[in-house]
């Protein structure tokens, strides 16, 4: 790769959330530490168990953690884009990979090995305890759908998802929107439900006048009637 080439992929790599702080030059030295590919939509980009350790960082598009099991239920983990890091828990604990991670549009991700991912959580501290404040961040968030599925209904489960979908949206007066909806599919996988039971609630709520329900977006018509307690 020429240095202008370099220079770009090392100006691209401030959009990573882990390199905020960086200076110019530390950014060059990763950059030169790092390969970047182009994924098309649906790709895989790395299988559940897989014994590799590297590391991506999202540059372009979206990739999404997830597993599928051996009858074809797939279970939605979490959905990544740009500025996102994935890849990371096998680069530390050199376990295999816990879930698979797709392609969920065209993408662009830049990738950095094991060896060099631990040169530079010892080489720069503030790396290391940003990533550290990242880990804690996906764990909370882990823990807290791991609560809903295991304590909560279907009816409760929807409407929280609903309400984190709502907060990466598009707010329009009292409401927001969802571009692009998910699929009642993709819905379920995400809360640990069936499809069926996702389009019973959505139904529901767009006979409430909550929301409305397209192929192309999810229209949430009030928020704050979504944040109360829904339940008849």
């Amino acid at each position: 790769m020429d240095r202008g080439a370099m220079d770009i992929q090392a100006s691209r790599l401030r959009i990573i959330s882990l390199f905020e702080d960086l200076s110019d030059a530390q950014l060059a030295a990763i950059a030169r530490s790092c390969t970047t590919r182009v994924y098309k939509r649906h790709a895989q980009i790395s299988e559940v168990n897989d014994r590799t350790g590297d590391v991506f960082f999202i540059l372009e598009g979206a990739v999404r953690a997830n597993t599928v099991s051996v009858d074809g239920r797939e279970v939605i983990y979490t959905d990544l884009g740009v500025g996102d890091i994935v890849g990371e828990f096998s680069a530390i604990d050199h376990q295999p990979r816990s879930s698979g991670m797709v392609a969920t549009s065209d993408c662009l991700l830049a990738r950095m090995t094991t060896e060099k991912f631990h040169e530079l959580l010892h080489g720069n501290s503030s790396v290391a305890i940003h990533l550290i404040q990242l880990l804690v961040a996906k764990i909370r968030r882990m823990s807290e759908r791991v609560f809903e599925v295991s304590a909560l209904a279907v009816r409760e489960r929807v409407r929280r998802e609903l309400l984190r979908m709502a907060e990466a949206g598009t707010r329009e007066g009292r409401g927001a929107v969802i571009r692009p909806a998910p699929t009642h599919y993709e819905f379920a996988a995400r809360i640990g439900s069936h499809r069926e039971a996702v389009t019973r609630e959505l139904n529901r709520l767009e006979a409430a006048r909550v929301v409305e329900v397209s192929r192309r977006e999810i229209r949430i018509l009030d928020l704050r009637r979504l944040q109360d307690d829904l339940s008849e």
